[in-house]
């Protein structure tokens, strides 16, 4: 074992250890554009579905919060 060996094993740790986290981000960016990209189209979606039956989704809306405000009172009344 000559004294640059140790030195030389770090540097090969660090680099590899580069290499795993430089493809870690690289995949984590990949996931987090393609879950934002779904993101934007059931905006879209949502937009266009509204926009075509306004009325729809204004009932909608005010059974979800009817449901919701009931839940809400039922949880509240159990404490």
């Amino acid at each position: 074992m000559t004294p640059n060996q140790p030195t030389n094993d770090i540097r090969d740790f660090q680099q590899q250890t580069d290499e795993t986290l430089r493809s870690a981000k690289q995949q984590l960016n990949e996931v987090l554009d393609t879950v934002t990209e779904r993101a934007r189209e059931y905006g879209r979606y949502a937009d266009e579905t509204v926009q075509q039956n306004p009325w729809t989704a204004v009932g909608v809306s005010f059974g979800v919060g009817v449901v919701m405000g009931a839940l809400l009172m039922l949880a509240g009344r159990r404490d």
